[in-house]
């Protein structure tokens, strides 16, 4: 038992660093997470992804987060990462994708 959690403890800042790195690891067809910065949430609508899903994060001083999840034809995903002020103006956004291609 202690040997289970020593290897846990052990691994367990490896684990988050590699989390680290997902959000720009390469290529989108790398299989992981990859920053598309020509990519919106509403180019994705505009070329015909299909949306998924869609999530709200909200701060105690009003600002809020949108992130939504899309599919295209070609079986890529896409998760986009859009930010509003308290007023709820767009205070900005990214898209991350995981595939091969638009």
């Amino acid at each position: 038992m202690k040997a289970i959690l020593l290897a846990l403890l052990l691994l367990a800042p490896i684990a988050v660093h590699a989390a680290d790195n997902r959000e720009t690891a390469g290529a989108p067809g790398a299989g992981v997470w990859g920053l598309d910065p020509k990519a919106t949430s509403a180019s994705l609508a505009r070329s015909g992804w299909k949306f998924l899903a869609m999530s709200t994060l909200s701060w105690p001083d009003g600002r809020q987060a949108v992130v939504t999840l899309w599919n295209s034809k070609l079986g890529d995903f896409a998760r986009c990462f859009d930010y509003f002020d308290a007023s709820m103006k767009q205070a900005g956004g990214k898209c991350e994708r995981s595939g091969t291609g638009l």
